[in-house]
């Protein structure tokens, strides 16, 4: 069996590098404990998101929120920088207009947070898949298919 972090060595991925280069983030260990056993599982990402797919419930969303807070803040300002969003408001546009209070907000973060660090994992072995297609197999294939 093939696990998440092997495909993400084998793709060069920042999230695994040993290296100086390593993306060091404790929201990032977490997605690769849930997925090593199961990396076909981030296809699922494609059609849904974080709260749908692992994390349903507000008091652990807020939960992560208090523990991992620096890691959901980079995650989530990488995530702003590629949509181009000026600010959190902005990013959230459309969702805001239904948040009550700020632990709210803070919940929709960390939805879009872990979303985008399975999405780029996702992103990471699906490149590498379609730009090697001398890697055979139905795991190799799956992710060649999401590219």
């Amino acid at each position: 069996m093939t696990t998440l972090t092997q495909l993400l060595n084998i793709a060069g991925s920042r999230y695994t590098e040993t290296g100086p280069f390593r993306f060091r983030n404790d929201c990032i260990d977490d997605l690769l404990d849930r997925f090593d056993d199961c990396p076909e599982a981030l296809l699922d990402f494609q059609h849904s998101d974080w709260v749908n797919l692992c994390e349903c419930y507000t008091a652990d969303l807020l939960k992560r929120w208090n523990q991992q807070s620096n890691g959901i803040t980079a995650l989530w300002n990488e995530y702003c920088e590629a949509i181009g969003a000026s600010s959190s408001v902005h990013a959230l546009e459309g969702e805001c207009d239904s948040f009550e209070d700020g632990d709210d907000m803070n919940a929709a973060i960390v939805n879009h947070a872990m979303t985008w660090g399975a999405n780029q994992m996702l992103r990471d072995i699906a490149q590498h898949a379609d730009d090697h297609p001398e890697l055979g197999g139905p795991l190799w294939q799956s992710f060649r298919n999401a590219a």
